[in-house]
Protein backbone atom coordinates (compact mmCIF):
# COMPACT_ATOMS: atom_id res chain seq x y z
CA UNK A 1 0.00 0.00 0.00
CA UNK A 2 0.96 3.63 -0.13
CA UNK A 3 3.23 4.92 2.61
CA UNK A 4 1.55 7.30 5.01
CA UNK A 5 3.10 9.37 7.77
CA UNK A 6 1.83 9.16 11.33
CA UNK A 7 3.13 10.35 14.65
CA UNK A 8 3.60 8.61 17.96
CA UNK A 9 5.04 10.06 21.16
CA UNK A 10 7.63 8.11 23.12
CA UNK A 11 5.94 7.06 26.31
CA UNK A 12 4.07 10.33 26.44
CA UNK A 13 7.31 12.24 26.87
CA UNK A 14 9.31 14.32 24.47
CA UNK A 15 8.78 15.09 20.82
CA UNK A 16 6.94 12.55 18.72
CA UNK A 17 8.71 10.12 16.43
CA UNK A 18 7.67 9.83 12.81
CA UNK A 19 6.61 6.40 11.65
CA UNK A 20 6.09 5.48 8.03
CA UNK A 21 3.37 2.86 7.89
CA UNK A 22 2.02 0.81 5.06
CA UNK A 23 -1.74 0.58 5.09
CA UNK A 24 -4.43 2.07 7.24
CA UNK A 25 -2.73 1.91 10.64
CA UNK A 26 -1.35 -0.25 13.37
CA UNK A 27 -4.68 -1.92 14.21
CA UNK A 28 -5.02 -3.50 10.78
CA UNK A 29 -5.08 -7.29 10.94
CA UNK A 30 -3.03 -9.43 8.60
CA UNK A 31 0.67 -10.02 7.93
CA UNK A 32 3.21 -8.07 9.97
CA UNK A 33 3.92 -4.58 8.67
CA UNK A 34 7.40 -3.24 8.12
CA UNK A 35 7.79 0.25 9.49
CA UNK A 36 10.81 2.54 9.24
CA UNK A 37 11.09 4.57 12.42
CA UNK A 38 13.46 7.30 13.49
CA UNK A 39 13.07 7.83 17.22
CA UNK A 40 13.39 11.35 18.48
CA UNK A 41 14.29 11.14 22.14
CA UNK A 42 15.23 14.51 23.61
CA UNK A 43 16.87 14.65 26.98
CA UNK A 44 13.69 15.69 28.72
CA UNK A 45 12.14 12.33 27.78
CA UNK A 46 14.97 10.60 29.56
CA UNK A 47 15.02 12.86 32.60
CA UNK A 48 11.26 12.90 33.13
CA UNK A 49 11.57 10.26 35.83
CA UNK A 50 13.65 11.15 38.89
CA UNK A 51 14.28 9.47 42.20
CA UNK A 52 12.39 10.53 45.29
CA UNK A 53 14.95 8.74 47.48
CA UNK A 54 18.25 6.98 46.88
CA UNK A 55 17.51 3.28 46.53
CA UNK A 56 19.29 0.12 45.44
CA UNK A 57 19.18 -3.65 45.08
CA UNK A 58 18.92 -6.13 42.26
CA UNK A 59 15.90 -7.92 40.82
CA UNK A 60 15.59 -11.70 40.95
CA UNK A 61 15.11 -12.93 37.40
CA UNK A 62 13.62 -11.94 34.05
CA UNK A 63 10.56 -13.43 32.42
CA UNK A 64 10.66 -17.12 33.25
CA UNK A 65 12.38 -19.28 30.63
CA UNK A 66 9.20 -20.30 28.80
CA UNK A 67 8.15 -16.65 28.58
CA UNK A 68 11.48 -15.64 27.07
CA UNK A 69 11.34 -18.46 24.54
CA UNK A 70 7.72 -17.68 23.70
CA UNK A 71 8.54 -14.08 22.84
CA UNK A 72 11.70 -14.98 20.93
CA UNK A 73 9.85 -17.43 18.66
CA UNK A 74 6.99 -15.00 18.10
CA UNK A 75 9.50 -12.36 17.02
CA UNK A 76 11.07 -14.71 14.48
CA UNK A 77 7.63 -15.63 13.14
CA UNK A 78 6.87 -11.96 12.56
CA UNK A 79 9.85 -11.33 10.29
CA UNK A 80 9.36 -10.57 6.59
CA UNK A 81 10.71 -12.69 3.76
CA UNK A 82 13.61 -10.27 3.25
CA UNK A 83 15.29 -11.81 6.31
CA UNK A 84 17.31 -14.93 5.38
CA UNK A 85 15.44 -18.20 5.33
CA UNK A 86 17.79 -19.92 7.78
CA UNK A 87 16.91 -17.30 10.39
CA UNK A 88 13.16 -17.47 9.80
CA UNK A 89 13.41 -21.27 10.11
CA UNK A 90 15.46 -21.02 13.31
CA UNK A 91 12.80 -19.92 15.77
CA UNK A 92 13.26 -22.97 17.98
CA UNK A 93 17.01 -22.40 18.35
CA UNK A 94 16.55 -18.70 19.04
CA UNK A 95 14.02 -19.55 21.75
CA UNK A 96 16.34 -22.08 23.38
CA UNK A 97 19.29 -19.68 23.33
CA UNK A 98 17.14 -16.95 24.92
CA UNK A 99 17.35 -18.84 28.22
CA UNK A 100 21.16 -18.77 28.37
CA UNK A 101 21.75 -15.39 30.06
CA UNK A 102 19.88 -16.56 33.15
CA UNK A 103 22.08 -19.67 33.26
CA UNK A 104 25.10 -17.37 33.45
CA UNK A 105 23.92 -16.30 36.92
CA UNK A 106 24.61 -19.75 38.39
CA UNK A 107 25.71 -19.44 42.03
CA UNK A 108 28.42 -22.07 41.57
CA UNK A 109 30.16 -19.81 39.00
CA UNK A 110 30.68 -16.63 41.06
CA UNK A 111 32.85 -14.69 38.59
CA UNK A 112 30.40 -15.21 35.74
CA UNK A 113 27.43 -14.47 38.01
CA UNK A 114 28.95 -11.20 39.26
CA UNK A 115 29.56 -10.03 35.71
CA UNK A 116 26.14 -11.08 34.44
CA UNK A 117 23.71 -9.95 37.13
CA UNK A 118 23.78 -6.20 36.34
CA UNK A 119 23.13 -6.95 32.65
CA UNK A 120 19.48 -7.76 33.37
CA UNK A 121 18.16 -4.58 35.00
CA UNK A 122 18.41 -0.83 35.35
CA UNK A 123 17.38 0.89 38.58
CA UNK A 124 16.69 3.98 36.54
CA UNK A 125 15.66 6.30 39.38
CA UNK A 126 19.19 6.18 40.80
CA UNK A 127 20.42 8.22 37.84
CA UNK A 128 18.28 11.15 39.06
CA UNK A 129 17.38 12.26 35.56
CA UNK A 130 20.83 12.00 33.96
CA UNK A 131 20.66 10.99 30.26
CA UNK A 132 22.06 7.60 29.34
CA UNK A 133 25.43 7.90 27.56
CA UNK A 134 25.81 5.97 24.28
CA UNK A 135 28.17 3.24 25.55
CA UNK A 136 28.78 1.35 28.78
CA UNK A 137 32.16 2.94 29.55
CA UNK A 138 30.76 6.44 29.34
CA UNK A 139 27.96 5.12 31.56
CA UNK A 140 30.54 3.79 34.04
CA UNK A 141 32.15 7.24 34.13
CA UNK A 142 28.75 8.81 34.83
CA UNK A 143 28.14 6.37 37.68
CA UNK A 144 31.56 7.15 39.15
CA UNK A 145 30.67 10.85 39.19
CA UNK A 146 27.53 9.98 41.13
CA UNK A 147 29.40 7.61 43.47
CA UNK A 148 27.44 4.68 42.11
CA UNK A 149 28.50 1.49 40.37
CA UNK A 150 26.99 -0.76 37.73
CA UNK A 151 26.47 -3.67 40.11
CA UNK A 152 23.99 -1.51 42.00
CA UNK A 153 22.39 0.41 39.13
CA UNK A 154 22.43 -2.21 36.37
CA UNK A 155 23.37 -2.02 32.69
CA UNK A 156 20.36 -3.47 30.86
CA UNK A 157 20.11 -0.93 27.99
CA UNK A 158 23.73 -1.66 27.08
CA UNK A 159 23.05 -5.39 27.06
CA UNK A 160 20.38 -4.73 24.44
CA UNK A 161 22.34 -2.39 22.16
CA UNK A 162 25.49 -4.52 22.33
CA UNK A 163 23.46 -7.64 21.60
CA UNK A 164 21.95 -5.93 18.57
CA UNK A 165 25.38 -5.02 17.23
CA UNK A 166 26.72 -8.52 17.89
CA UNK A 167 23.90 -9.99 15.81
CA UNK A 168 24.50 -7.36 13.12
CA UNK A 169 28.10 -8.53 12.80
CA UNK A 170 27.04 -12.17 12.53
CA UNK A 171 24.60 -11.23 9.77
CA UNK A 172 27.42 -9.40 7.97
CA UNK A 173 29.46 -12.59 8.06
CA UNK A 174 26.49 -14.49 6.64
CA UNK A 175 26.30 -12.04 3.75
CA UNK A 176 29.91 -12.83 2.87
CA UNK A 177 29.68 -16.58 3.50
CA UNK A 178 25.98 -17.43 2.95
CA UNK A 179 26.51 -21.20 2.90
CA UNK A 180 28.37 -21.50 6.18
CA UNK A 181 26.18 -23.40 8.64
CA UNK A 182 28.42 -22.46 11.58
CA UNK A 183 27.90 -18.74 10.93
CA UNK A 184 24.16 -19.30 10.64
CA UNK A 185 24.13 -21.14 13.95
CA UNK A 186 26.13 -18.34 15.57
CA UNK A 187 23.58 -15.78 14.38
CA UNK A 188 20.73 -17.81 15.87
CA UNK A 189 22.49 -18.09 19.22
CA UNK A 190 23.35 -14.38 19.29
CA UNK A 191 19.71 -13.63 18.46
CA UNK A 192 18.60 -15.70 21.43
CA UNK A 193 20.87 -13.80 23.77
CA UNK A 194 19.55 -10.51 22.39
CA UNK A 195 16.01 -11.82 22.87
CA UNK A 196 16.65 -12.32 26.56
CA UNK A 197 17.82 -8.78 27.28
CA UNK A 198 15.17 -7.20 25.06
CA UNK A 199 12.60 -9.24 26.97
CA UNK A 200 13.98 -8.02 30.28
CA UNK A 201 13.52 -4.45 29.08
CA UNK A 202 9.81 -5.17 28.56
CA UNK A 203 9.37 -6.38 32.16
CA UNK A 204 8.61 -3.10 33.99
CA UNK A 205 10.08 -4.31 37.27
CA UNK A 206 13.47 -4.63 35.56
CA UNK A 207 13.57 -0.85 35.10
CA UNK A 208 13.02 0.35 38.64
CA UNK A 209 14.26 0.36 42.23
CA UNK A 210 10.81 -0.97 43.16
CA UNK A 211 11.63 -4.32 41.61
CA UNK A 212 10.22 -6.56 44.34
CA UNK A 213 7.87 -4.40 46.35
CA UNK A 214 8.07 -0.69 46.96
CA UNK A 215 11.62 0.02 48.11
CA UNK A 216 12.13 0.78 51.79
CA UNK A 217 13.49 4.14 53.03
CA UNK A 218 16.96 2.62 53.50
CA UNK A 219 16.98 1.54 49.85
CA UNK A 220 16.52 -2.16 50.49
CA UNK A 221 13.86 -4.30 48.85
CA UNK A 222 11.02 -5.71 50.95
CA UNK A 223 11.07 -8.79 48.69
CA UNK A 224 7.32 -9.14 48.57
CA UNK A 225 7.36 -11.72 45.79
CA UNK A 226 5.69 -9.54 43.17
CA UNK A 227 8.75 -9.82 40.96
CA UNK A 228 8.34 -13.57 40.70
CA UNK A 229 4.65 -13.13 39.93
CA UNK A 230 5.49 -10.74 37.09
CA UNK A 231 8.23 -13.00 35.75
CA UNK A 232 5.59 -15.64 35.11
CA UNK A 233 3.22 -13.24 33.36
CA UNK A 234 4.02 -14.42 29.83
CA UNK A 235 3.60 -18.12 30.53
CA UNK A 236 0.88 -18.51 33.15
CA UNK A 237 -2.20 -16.69 31.77
CA UNK A 238 -4.07 -18.16 28.82
CA UNK A 239 -2.76 -16.31 25.74
CA UNK A 240 -3.97 -16.75 22.18
CA UNK A 241 -0.62 -16.42 20.45
CA UNK A 242 -2.08 -16.64 16.94
CA UNK A 243 -4.40 -13.71 17.65
CA UNK A 244 -1.72 -11.69 19.44
CA UNK A 245 0.75 -12.22 16.59
CA UNK A 246 -1.57 -10.68 14.00
CA UNK A 247 -0.72 -7.17 12.90
CA UNK A 248 2.58 -6.94 14.79
CA UNK A 249 4.43 -3.86 13.64
CA UNK A 250 7.97 -4.71 12.53
CA UNK A 251 10.19 -1.63 12.33
CA UNK A 252 13.62 -0.71 11.10
CA UNK A 253 15.19 1.51 13.77
CA UNK A 254 17.24 4.22 12.08
CA UNK A 255 18.54 5.18 15.53
CA UNK A 256 18.66 1.94 17.55
CA UNK A 257 20.01 3.54 20.73
CA UNK A 258 17.14 6.02 20.78
CA UNK A 259 14.76 3.11 20.17
CA UNK A 260 16.15 1.23 23.18
CA UNK A 261 15.75 4.30 25.36
CA UNK A 262 12.23 4.84 24.06
CA UNK A 263 11.32 1.28 25.02
CA UNK A 264 12.80 1.88 28.47
CA UNK A 265 10.59 4.95 28.89
CA UNK A 266 7.47 3.01 27.94
CA UNK A 267 8.24 -0.01 30.11
CA UNK A 268 9.14 2.08 33.14
CA UNK A 269 5.88 4.01 32.82
CA UNK A 270 4.04 0.74 33.57
CA UNK A 271 5.51 0.16 37.04
CA UNK A 272 2.51 1.77 38.69
CA UNK A 273 0.14 -0.41 36.70
CA UNK A 274 2.00 -3.52 37.85
CA UNK A 275 1.37 -2.58 41.47
CA UNK A 276 -2.27 -1.84 40.72
CA UNK A 277 -2.55 -5.41 39.42
CA UNK A 278 -0.75 -6.94 42.39
CA UNK A 279 -3.92 -8.14 44.20
CA UNK A 280 -5.09 -9.88 41.03
CA UNK A 281 -1.67 -11.47 40.50
CA UNK A 282 -1.63 -12.82 44.05
CA UNK A 283 -5.18 -14.11 43.77
CA UNK A 284 -4.40 -15.93 40.54
CA UNK A 285 -1.17 -17.53 41.73
CA UNK A 286 -1.12 -17.79 45.52
CA UNK A 287 2.17 -18.87 47.09
CA UNK A 288 2.74 -22.48 48.10
CA UNK A 289 5.36 -24.18 50.24
CA UNK A 290 7.58 -24.49 47.16
CA UNK A 291 6.88 -21.09 45.61
CA UNK A 292 4.18 -19.69 43.35
CA UNK A 293 1.40 -22.08 42.41
CA UNK A 294 1.32 -23.61 38.96
CA UNK A 295 -1.05 -22.23 36.34
CA UNK A 296 -2.98 -25.50 36.26
CA UNK A 297 -3.74 -25.25 39.95
CA UNK A 298 -4.58 -21.56 39.95
CA UNK A 299 -8.07 -20.06 40.10
CA UNK A 300 -9.44 -17.99 37.25
CA UNK A 301 -7.13 -15.20 36.14
CA UNK A 302 -8.58 -11.68 36.23
CA UNK A 303 -9.28 -10.24 32.76
CA UNK A 304 -7.06 -7.27 33.59
CA UNK A 305 -4.11 -9.59 34.14
CA UNK A 306 -4.74 -11.48 30.90
CA UNK A 307 -5.01 -8.20 29.01
CA UNK A 308 -1.77 -6.90 30.51
CA UNK A 309 0.01 -10.14 29.68
CA UNK A 310 -1.16 -9.85 26.09
CA UNK A 311 0.03 -6.27 25.88
CA UNK A 312 3.48 -7.17 27.21
CA UNK A 313 3.69 -10.15 24.86
CA UNK A 314 2.93 -7.96 21.84
CA UNK A 315 5.25 -5.18 22.98
CA UNK A 316 8.13 -7.59 23.59
CA UNK A 317 7.58 -9.56 20.38
CA UNK A 318 7.24 -6.47 18.20
CA UNK A 319 10.27 -4.75 19.70
CA UNK A 320 12.42 -7.87 19.35
CA UNK A 321 11.31 -8.54 15.77
CA UNK A 322 12.23 -4.94 14.99
CA UNK A 323 15.67 -5.44 16.50
CA UNK A 324 16.17 -8.57 14.40
CA UNK A 325 15.12 -6.76 11.22
CA UNK A 326 17.28 -3.75 12.10
CA UNK A 327 20.30 -6.01 12.60
CA UNK A 328 19.76 -7.60 9.20
CA UNK A 329 19.36 -4.27 7.41
CA UNK A 330 22.36 -2.69 9.15
CA UNK A 331 24.56 -5.69 8.39
CA UNK A 332 24.64 -4.66 4.73
CA UNK A 333 26.76 -1.64 5.72
CA UNK A 334 29.27 -3.46 7.93
CA UNK A 335 32.77 -3.57 6.46
CA UNK A 336 34.36 -6.77 7.72
CA UNK A 337 38.13 -6.50 8.29
CA UNK A 338 40.38 -7.66 5.50
CA UNK A 339 42.22 -10.05 7.82
CA UNK A 340 39.05 -12.06 8.49
CA UNK A 341 39.05 -15.43 6.74
CA UNK A 342 36.62 -18.31 7.11
CA UNK A 343 38.28 -21.26 5.40
CA UNK A 344 36.11 -24.35 4.87
CA UNK A 345 36.39 -26.80 7.74
CA UNK A 346 38.07 -30.07 6.85
CA UNK A 347 36.31 -33.35 7.48
CA UNK A 348 38.71 -34.09 10.32
CA UNK A 349 37.72 -30.85 12.03
CA UNK A 350 41.25 -29.35 11.79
Amino acid sequence: GAWVASWRSLGGAGRPAMILESGAGVKRQGPPKIVVMRHSLPCRAVIALTAAITLGGTPAHAWFSRGHARVARAAVRALPASVPRFFRDGAWTVGEASVDPDLWKDKTLPALRAAEEPAHFLDWELLQGAPLPPDRWAFAALLAQKRLDSARVGTLPYSVIEGLQRLTLAFAEHRRWPDRADIQQKALVYAGWLAHYAGDLEQPLHTTVHHDGRALPDGSSPKTGIHQLMDGLLERPPLDEAALDRGLRVRVFLDPWAAVQGELVESHALVGRVYQLEPHLRAAWPPTATGVSAATAAPAVAPAVVAFAGERYRAASGFLASLFLTAWKQSAYVQLPTWLERPPASRSGH
